[in-house]
């Protein structure tokens, strides 16, 4: 991919949004992924990290002014993807005041920490990328030096990485959050951490810990070990989360509507879920990014279960909150750790599970507030046929992902030109047959040449493999929007029946393009054979660019349909909207704890970001909203610990 332009120069609004299907983007994505896999099989960075944890406190409420004795914070996750959406979400984020829009008119002080939730820049984690979509976007706003202090205090930034933050290896990450690079910190910033993880103490017996899974799915021991130590003391030392303290446990993905938690023996449970166990009855908010939308889950006992909350709208496109993956029960379980082979040290708090666990399960159960949806299942089902028209070029300029329908109609134009031969049947020496001179009988020999010579050629079956992976990939995503109760034969047929039509039908339009192509460029000549003066050469040139531009158009509009009719039937969360340019609906949560010690949540939405920005003076922001049309920030989800 070439280096993006960087500077003042380039607006927001010329920062398009990623193109998630562009050939380029799908080879980087794919080979940091597997060479980031690879290191950790070997050697896990999070285990190279310095010990022991450091913990950022941050106990002082504010001490003065209009709102002495409180404190306040922000947490956004998923930024950095298109400029305009980014940019929006900074602007507010940062602005000393935030003036919301609605009945009354309300203001929002800034907050003095802010916690990054990960996925900070996309599409995979480079020093440009990160740069690009998320330094410039957020530096961008204060420009003015005096902003890092906040009410007299300076700011304080903390951050844990989701799975795009460690397509690197977390390196670029680590850069600007853990190896204390003083020199020229993000925002002039105060960055304590010095792991990948951290620990921050707030006000009013509330503990803020975030944990990365890496690319692994867990924490890792060293990691456990240290938070275990926070919560039950050690080597002499008094544990530092006291029985009354209240925690916020920040996860890098909502393992709730994820199946990550789901793979764990009953005999040996993960370490996070250790975690859990040792932390129950302290944890009032569980709090991920990952995915990019916001909802919220309450507990029959909020005090002893808390809350779930799934905040991703920092910047990037926007995903469905209809499927069954967002939508179905929650369920808060506990091990039964007495199998564990060596026994578990600690029966009396054994570790809990949170996620899919079904609709029978017993346990906790957590209720989706469906006023809180956001946006709401109603605009996110109506989004779904937006899809047939994803491979187009963007509106709001950049070519999006017309290079993934350019790729689709070569694999269309190589798959008919290596399977070809079964086509001179059909053009017979004793002069042109027009398409219904042919019968049933002549259609089905045609196809069975042509699956013959698709399954046997060995380029042919390469390339067809290659598509079939594919949409089986996509197929396999698809189950994971079931619920543990669905029977293994619906599972099966999810998994493998989707992915297998969906191949299908992409064969089907492969062997009907070249067909109709053979007919219709026969037609056009006036001929009766292919050999006369159109040519060989000539007619196989027709042929092929027809392939190519329908193969082009339909495999596109093929593989469009399939995001949205699986989307539609709810079977589609995390590829849904990706080949979408879903600027809007973004936002981030700003927290306040108040003298009493309770703390109340502002998730603040943003329900159209603009779409041009100008050139502003100095000192303040490089660029002001230039968008008439763009909405203000607004509350849209309130709640109180």
């Amino acid at each position: 991919m070439p280096s993006p332009k960087l500077g003042r120069s380039v607006p927001p609004h010329e920062r398009h949004p990623v193109a998630w299907y562009q050939p380029s983007v799908l080879w980087t994505a794919a080979n940091q992924v597997l060479s980031s896999l690879d290191q950790l099989r070997n050697r896990d960075g999070r285990e190279a990290q310095p010990q022991p944890l450091v913990v950022i406190d941050r106990s002082q409420p504010e001490l003065e002014g209009d709102f002495k004795g409180e404190y306040w914070f922000d947490f956004i996750a998923d930024t950095g993807d298109g400029g305009n959406a980014s940019y929006a979400v900074a602007s507010a984020a940062l602005a000393p005041e935030l003036a919301l829009d609605g009945e009354t008119l309300q203001t929002l002080p800034r907050g003095q920490l802010l916690l990054f939730g990960g996925d900070l820049a996309y599409p995979a984690a480079s020093t440009e990328d990160y740069r690009y979509r998320f330094v410039e976007m957020f530096e961008a706003v204060r420009n003015d030096f005096a902003d890092t202090l906040v009410r007299g205090r300076r700011l304080t930034l903390a951050a844990v990485p989701q799975n795009h933050d460690w397509m690197d290896s977390a390196s670029t990450f680590s850069r600007y959050f853990v190896r204390g690079y003083d020199s020229a910190p993000l925002l002039g910033a105060d960055i304590p951490q010095r792991q990948s993880y951290f620990c921050v103490k707030l006000p009013g017996g509330w503990w803020a810990l975030a944990l990365d899974f890496a690319l692994t799915r867990d924490i890792d021991r060293d990691q456990y070990e240290q938070f275990e130590a926070l919560a039950l003391g050690g080597h002499g030392k008094p544990a530092a989360i006291g029985a009354d303290d209240k925690v916020i446990l920040i996860y890098p993905e909502p393992y709730w509507t994820r199946p990550i938690g789901d793979g764990a023996d009953e005999s040996h449970p993960k370490r996070y879920q250790r975690l859990e166990g040792l932390l129950r009855g302290r944890i009032r908010l569980r709090l991920a990014g990952d995915l990019h939308h916001y909802m919220r889950w309450d507990s029959q006992d909020l005090t002893r279960d808390g809350r779930l909350v799934t905040c991703g709208c920092g910047g990037a496109f926007t995903h469905p909150t209809h499927t069954r993956a967002t939508t179905r029960p929650v369920r808060l379980q506990a091990f039964d750790t007495e199998d564990c082979i060596p026994p578990e040290p600690r029966t009396e708090t054994p570790a809990l599970k949170v996620g899919l666990t079904g609709r029978r399960a017993r346990g906790v159960h957590f209720e989706r507030q469906e006023a809180t949806v956001y946006p709401t299942a109603e605009t996110s089902r109506g989004r779904a046929w937006r899809n047939l028209f994803a491979f187009l070029p963007r509106l709001q300029g950049g070519n999006g992902n017309v290079g993934f329908a350019l790729l689709l109609g070569a694999l269309y134009w190589f798959n008919a030109y290596l399977n070809s031969s079964p086509f001179s049947w059909s053009f017979r020496a004793d002069g042109f047959q027009p398409l219904w001179a042919y019968g049933p009988g002549d259609y089905l020999a045609v196809l069975a040449l042509w699956l013959k010579a698709m399954v046997f050629s060995p380029l042919g079956f390469l390339i067809n493999g290659l598509m079939a992976f594919g949409c089986m990939t996509m197929g396999r995503e698809a189950v994971d929007e079931l619920s543990p109760d669905d029977g293994r034969t619906l599972r099966w047929a999810v998994t493998w029946g989707m992915g297998a039509v969906h191949a299908a039908v992409h064969v089907l339009a492969v062997f009907s393009l070249e067909f109709f192509m053979h007919q219709a460029v026969s037609l056009w000549a006036g001929l009766g054979s292919r050999d006369q003066w159109l040519g060989l050469i000539l007619h196989s040139l027709l042929v092929g660019a027809g392939v190519f531009a329908g193969g082009a158009m339909l495999g596109s509009a093929l593989f469009g349909g399939y995001l949205a009719l699986m989307c539609r039937l709810g079977l589609l969360t995390n590829n849904a909207y990706s080949a979408l340019d879903g600027q809007d609906h973004k936002g981030f949560l700003r927290f306040r704890i108040t003298p009493d010690g309770r703390m109340q949540a502002f998730f603040i939405a943003i329900d159209r970001v603009p779409r041009r920005w100008r050139r502003a003076g100095s000192p303040g922001p490089v660029w002001r909203n230039d968008d008439p049309a763009a909405t203000v920030p607004r509350v849209h989800d309130q709640f109180t610990v």
